[in-house]
């Protein structure tokens, strides 16, 4: 099961309306990151668009998050950047988007995010939303 990076921000925030279940989601099944996500999420750091207090100390128990619950990142593979713009030109998806489900298809996981209006039409997307896991 790949998580999209807006359930692993969900999870890191307590203050997250979807905290809790996105927690379950992480501590309680098998789950795996698009190689992206964590590039992802710096970004979104560093244009102010996620808070962290301390950013080394973030990335430090990021680490440890990650290693705690297995979750596993997935190394990047130029077959995904292939898929990534073939589904941006059919589906209109955005960079980061394109390859969490490029990554899914790939690799065939079952892409799991809040994210319905991005990927509930994909075809060979096997997406789930987080209330339904």
């Amino acid at each position: 099961m790949l998580i999209e990076t807006d359930v692993l921000i969900a999870a890191l925030d307590a203050d997250d309306p979807h905290n809790a279940e996105a927690r379950k989601i992480i501590t309680e099944l098998k789950v795996a990151l698009s190689p992206y996500t964590l590039i992802e999420l710096d970004l979104l750091i560093r244009s102010g668009k996620v808070a962290v207090a301390n950013y080394r100390m973030f990335w430090e128990k990021m680490g440890e998050t990650l290693n705690l619950y297995r979750i596993k990142v997935l190394p990047p593979r130029p077959k995904y950047h292939s898929k990534a713009e073939e589904l941006r030109r059919q589906y209109g998806l955005t960079y980061f988007d394109s390859l969490h489900a490029a990554v899914a298809i790939t690799s065939n996981m079952q892409l799991v995010s809040y994210d319905h209006k991005a990927y509930s039409k994909i075809k060979g997307l096997r997406y789930l939303h987080p209330l339904n896991v």
